[in-house]
């Protein structure tokens, strides 16, 4: 038996005990899952290298109250055969566990990630009525970032405990307001991430700003919140996403939030 069926019950156990809503199953599973991947990744020294950033470094890392879906990093000087080592070594260990996993390589120039693909699983936990249902990691990293000040924050999840480097709360804000200006179509997430940020006393570092080039960032961002609004759409993507769906109020602060960050 796939040691993920054997082991839900205690896995749901952790989730009560962090306060997660039960009936949210698939993002319970896919949080084990991504935490069981990081613990199996930075006990590889080489790893240091890869800074856990973007919203599910805020979950795991820093418990934002909501699910997150891919793993991001900044790649801090590791080449391409190096990320694919690391990554790979990582998904072997994860099959010594006895769990059945597809990886998947997308190596395209300037823009290399990564898919961990979980067959059978949500068919299996009785989380999707259809059999050829997959969950879905995606491990993406980029490079362009500049002037990052890392530090060490104690991932502490579903029984895995690792140090994992990750970026302070100043300069995170600072990528998800960049990923909301930059973004063709509006993902909300990064609206809710920048207010939760906010509310957990993050405000934006100038010096990372200037190293990146985006010190007008602030002025776009609230350009684009004049233009666009928080639409309904917007609104309904994250809802699922949310433990407690209520929060999705905390959308309508955002141009507040932009006067004070």
């Amino acid at each position: 038996m796939n040691n993920l069926i054997a082991n839900f019950n205690q896995i749901l156990e952790f989730a009560r005990e962090y306060g997660l809503p039960e009936e949210k199953k698939r993002g319970i599973i896919r949080e084990y899952l991504q935490s069981m991947f990081l613990a199996k990744l930075y006990r590889q020294p080489a790893a240091k290298k890869l800074v856990f950033i973007g919203g599910t470094s805020l979950r795991l890392l820093r418990n934002l109250n909501r699910f997150s879906e891919d793993l991001d990093f900044d790649n801090l000087g590791l080449s391409e055969k190096q990320m694919v080592e690391l990554i790979e070594t990582a998904v072997a260990a994860i099959r010594l566990e006895n769990i059945n996993l597809e990886f998947k390589s997308n190596l395209k120039p300037g823009k290399t990630y990564f898919e961990l693909r979980f067959p059978d699983l949500l068919y299996d936990l009785k989380i999707t009525t259809n059999p050829r249902e997959k969950l879905m990691i995606k491990v993406d990293y980029s490079r362009f970032w500049r002037g990052q000040k890392p530090e060490s924050a104690l991932l502490n999840r579903y029984g895995f405990l690792e140090l994992v480097p990750t970026l302070p709360i100043n300069q995170i804000v600072v990528q998800k307001l960049a990923a909301y200006v930059q973004r063709k179509q509006t993902q909300p997430r990064d609206i809710y991430d920048v207010v939760w940020l906010f509310s957990q006393g993050a405000r934006i570092d100038r010096r990372f700003l200037s190293k990146n080039k985006l010190t007008n960032l602030v002025k776009k961002a609230q350009a684009k919140l004049q233009k666009e609004g928080v639409s309904r759409t917007t609104i309904n993507k994250i809802s699922p996403f949310l433990f407690d769906v209520g929060e999705v109020r905390k959308l309508d602060l955002f141009g507040e939030v932009l006067k004070k960050i």
